[in-house]
């Protein structure tokens, strides 16, 4: 096993390892530890107007565009959608706004022509940007299994679920059959992605270790795990080159600390980490040299590599 260590992270490393799938209809899959409950903040003002990018969104829900002009977020239930990539009021939306606390995870296609959202707890709703909806009821679906994630692979092919147990089931988007499972090595604290050719999936986790699967191999290519911080979020380049991992020390030991590693996806080696930035989603512009950076419900940034962090305008809705 090769182990690469990464610069500020401290025990961490890079290792090339693997699981293997889980059948379909297969059980056994281990269980692990749920992430613990956060407490909501009684001084977050409980609104249902159309919000600005300062306005509370969920940050893990973010999504841009394939081509950098157009950002989606939900509010509650609702999609908003923002023409220009540089923020300002929300374009159009989809859905009725609720509690702005209790949205649900999202997922899009490249050109955002279609949208999923958790629809109960063994479907997903996948929603057209016309308003147009279908159900996928999700085969072989764990009964006491929430759905914590959810992520439409670049192609447009498949539908990758993951649950609160950590497991990741991957359906096809045509026929909503069940092509595989990949077993709850992982808790389901980090988000899932896919690569720009939708061969491979990162799950982050909370406790264990973050993977990076080849789908066809049907085995691990890439595993993180560190002793002193967990991994978030994971975004690929548009040419795949690169993957940026966002980690965060927090609750995890003595001090709180965030950072993002850019990793290349070639030899599977840390290219540089950059302590400076505390993103909890990112996503690559076309280019591949500028990043959206989430930082939380209200700040989200562009970052051009190795630059200050730009925090987007945010516009005025009343």
């Amino acid at each position: 096993m090769r182990r690469i260590s990464i610069t500020t992270l401290s025990l961490a490393g890079l290792l090339l390892s693997g699981c293997s799938m889980v059948p379909p209809g297969a059980g056994g899959t281990q269980s692990c530890q749920a992430p613990p409950e956060q407490e909501s903040d009684p001084n977050v003002i409980m609104d249902t107007a159309r919000p600005s990018l300062s306005e509370v969104l969920d940050p893990d829900s973010l999504q841009l565009e394939q081509d950098g002009t157009q950002l989606a977020a939900m509010h509650g239930n609702q999609i908003l959608v923002w023409d220009e990539a540089d923020g300002g009021s929300p374009s159009y939306s989809l859905g009725e706004a609720t509690h702005p606390l209790g949205a649900g995870p999202m997922a899009a296609t490249p050109d955002f022509s279609q949208f999923a959202l958790r629809d109960a707890d063994d479907a997903v709703k996948v929603v057209s940007a016309d308003g147009a909806s279908q159900t996928i009821e999700l085969e072989h679906w764990h009964e006491n299994e929430d759905i914590e994630q959810l992520e439409i692979s670049p192609d447009g092919e498949r539908l990758a679920v993951r649950g609160s147990s950590g497991l990741v089931a991957i359906y096809a988007m045509e026929n909503h059959d069940l092509e595989m499972t990949l077993p709850a090595c992982t808790d389901s604290a980090g988000k899932i992605s896919f690569s720009p050719d939708s061969s491979q999936l990162f799950a982050a986790s909370r406790n264990d270790a973050t993977m990076v699967w080849d789908l066809q191999a049907q085995e691990t290519v890439l595993e993180l795990q560190s002793d002193d911080v967990y991994y978030t979020h994971g975004a690929w380049s548009h040419d795949g080159s690169r993957l940026a991992v966002s980690a965060t020390s927090f609750g995890h030991g003595p001090e709180d600390h965030w950072n993002l590693t850019l990793v290349d996806t070639a030899e599977w080696e840390m290219i540089r980490t950059y302590p400076q930035l505390s993103p909890t989603a990112t996503a690559f512009f076309p280019g591949d040299d500028e990043l959206l950076v989430a930082n939380g419900a209200t700040s989200i940034q562009r970052w051009q590599i190795a630059d200050i962090p730009v925090e987007l305008s945010t516009g005025v809705v009343n």
